[in-house]
């Protein structure tokens, strides 16, 4: 097996109760030479302590600054060749650290994304249905050079992820989108990053149907202003194309709708842009029902149209702050 040595990376914002999962199961990961890097983000529970008794390096920060800054304070500290980030409500598989090192022993490799496991300990439908899509949307993409860094899994040659320039502070809070404008520099920049299967992680992250809404209404409103930013650039997004392109379809739809309580015959215009919706959608919604069966799958069909409106909403908005010069 490879010398190379792995620095974990984890943020923490009162984080304590998904820690000490976190924590116990990259305990069983990490081999000689590694490490475990908490950074705790001015923590107002016991997360720093915790840490600290489990035997993890923990830096402590004053002031609360959010998940990039956080992480870019553990890259500084970290020892090893390799950054290995994810998070505080991820339990890693006992192998995860040794696939990592496998995949780096090859040179031309600069980062590894993971991916979430089918398995979460939440049996709601807004909690599955959210890990299941970043499931579905990674296992689509292809493996090799993939611009994007998936911070719940994700690892990095340290060397390299300081000249691509870590992650952008100006993103507060929790993780948003720093992560996609990571894996985006590192793409333009030539860097090789690649999607591994087997470095499959469980998420233990309970969503309400709420919290799903928007959650992606924010990231379509980052990634859209991120996008605008760009442009005549290209971008890497893992949101497959004709996902993309039934946002717009299904507005057309909405907009029929409305137009269909005025004049009834213009009904057919909001059965026939529906349709072609639901046919833009029906690969993730397939995907739904081979997973989860076919009370799951129907479920879904009728959100689908609410979460893709949230969506909606959030590009949008996206388009007229850039409008105006307001920076997400």
């Amino acid at each position: 097996m490879s010398g190379l040595r792995v620095s974990v990376v984890i943020p923490t914002y009162n984080g304590a109760k998904t820690l000490a999962n976190c924590l116990g199961a990259l305990s069983k990961a990490v081999g000689p030479g590694d490490e475990i890097i908490v950074v705790d983000d001015a923590s107002l529970d016991n997360s720093a302590q915790l840490a600290q008794g489990l035997g993890c390096r923990v830096l402590r920060l004053e002031k609360n600054g959010g998940a990039a800054k956080a992480r870019n304070q553990g890259a500084r500290a970290a020892t090893g060749e390799i950054i290995f980030f994810t998070d505080d409500d991820v339990v890693v598989s006992p192998r995860s650290i040794e696939q990592l090192k496998t995949q780096f022993a090859d040179a031309k490799v600069a980062g590894v994304v993971g991916v979430l496991a089918a398995q979460i300990p939440f049996a709601n439908f807004a909690s599955q249905l959210k890990n299941l899509w970043m499931r579905f949307s990674y296992l689509t993409c292809p493996s090799e050079r993939v611009g994007l860094f998936f911070t719940s899994a994700a690892a990095i040659r340290k060397d390299i992820f300081f000249n691509v320039g870590g992650f952008d502070e100006n993103y507060h809070g929790a993780s948003i989108a720093e992560d996609t404008d990571f894996g985006q520099r590192a793409w333009e920049k030539g860097h090789l990053i690649r999607i591994d299967p087997q470095l499959s992680v469980s998420h233990h992250k309970h969503y309400s149907i709420g919290e799903v809404l928007k959650t992606d209404f924010q990231r379509a409103q980052a990634l859209t202003h991120m996008r605008l930013r760009k442009a005549g650039q290209a971008f890497y997004t893992s949101v497959p194309f004709s996902y993309q392109l039934s946002v717009p379809v299904l507005g057309a739809a909405a907009l029929f709708g409305v137009l269909t309580l005025a004049y009834p015959p213009l009904a057919w215009g909001g059965l026939t842009f529906s349709f072609f919706f639901y046919l833009l959608v029906a690969r993730w919604l397939i995907f739904l029902f081979q997973n989860r069966g076919w009370g799951f799958g129907l479920t879904a069909v009728l959100f689908q149209p609410l979460d893709t409106l949230a969506v909606g909403a959030g590009m949008a908005t996206a388009c007229l702050r850039h409008l105006f010069g307001k920076r997400f």
